[in-house]
């Protein structure tokens, strides 16, 4: 993995960026027992909008192939599978993800992942965020980029503490 951080915080930024990115993969000739190429970025940006008000912008991506396998061997762990307060906020954890016909969850072979949030301060530690969230999943890299769409909105309220925020958020 590859990481650059030119945030002014990295708990509480206000200016600047940071972008990662990793590549994970696994065959019987390393020692494996499937195989598999994994591989995700993902980047933010975050800027002053006025006086007491941020904008953060987020984009994610991740793919897996099975190249030179099928997805048989693929274990099911290293599938996608977003949801929660760190992915599309409207939905629990890993509950974002594809499912099957009769409601499994299979998990995406690839995602696309944007967030948009406008921050404003009430007090130097107290805040109010409204977001947008929006997904985009595919079982099978047939579908790629993607084949299903995940939309959600909502509000939250934050409280900065020495160690880092304290986040309430609903998003529907």
């Amino acid at each position: 993995g590859v990481t650059a951080d030119r945030r002014d915080n990295p708990l509480r930024p206000r200016h600047g960026y940071h972008w990662s990115t990793q590549v994970e993969a696994a065959d019987p000739k390393l020692g494996g027992e499937s195989t598999y190429q994994r591989f995700e970025i993902s980047g933010a940006y975050h800027t002053s909008w006025g006086s007491g008000r941020w904008v953060h912008v987020g984009l994610s991506h991740g793919v897996i192939t099975t190249l030179g396998a099928t997805d048989s061997n693929l274990p099911v762990n290293r599938r996608f599978y977003p949801g929660g307060d760190n992915s599309i906020r409207g939905y629990q954890r890993g509950e974002a993800a594809p499912r099957r016909a009769d409601e499994l969850f299979v998990g995406a072979k690839t995602f696309v992942l944007a967030n948009l949030e406008l921050e404003q301060a009430l007090t130097p530690n107290w805040s109010l965020v409204a977001f947008g969230d929006a997904l985009g999943t595919a079982v099978s890299l047939r579908g790629y980029p993607f084949t299903e769409r995940l939309y959600s909105v909502g509000l939250g309220v934050r409280y900065q503490t020495l160690i880092g925020p304290i986040r309430l958020e609903y998003g529907r």
